[in-house]
């Protein structure tokens, strides 16, 4: 299984996008939503959240809030789905995603898109360093995710 650990803000979206759209909350750009959806079409790969919205999401869309019913909906506009969430380990999100791959063996390659620094020796050479002040996911960092996910 291949997996996509996901970040929100600075990767589906960056701040002049948010300091655009005038609003707060689940905020994500379209043009971001169909790089994400070009990488998960061209490997197989599953989005597992690992963003501090993970918070609003969960596995049965009942359990969901306000914020996760809406996350759920603007996947399923583009076709995607979530498939798992990161479980919250402190003291940070390299733990997180560390637990997660301990728990879920059948991983058979990563990658991670985020606009944090994450340094940690098991994630070298499979994060996708994004800009929030840029413009987060590019088409550059599309093709790198997809080339980690194929290997």
């Amino acid at each position: 299984m291949k997996i996509i650990f996901l970040d929100f803000d600075g990767v589906l979206n960056s701040d002049r996008y948010i300091r655009d759209c005038g609003h707060t909350g689940v905020v994500i750009d379209p043009t971001k939503m169909e790089l994400l959806k070009r990488i998960v079409e061209s490997t197989d790969a599953r989005i597992v959240l690992s963003t501090s919205w993970k918070e609003h999401w969960e596995k049965n869309p009942a359990e969901c809030d306000y914020s996760g019913q809406l996350i759920n909906t603007i996947f399923a506009r583009y076709g995607l789905e979530i498939y798992s969430k990161t479980p919250v380990v402190r003291p940070d999100r390299e733990n997180e995603i560390k637990q997660w791959l301990e728990d879920n063996p059948d991983t058979e390659n990563f990658v991670v898109l985020d606009d944090m620094w994450l340094v940690a020796d098991f994630l070298k050479g499979h994060v996708v360093k994004t800009s929030a002040f840029a413009d987060a996911l590019t088409n550059e960092g599309a093709e790198a995710a997809i080339e980690i996910l194929k290997g």
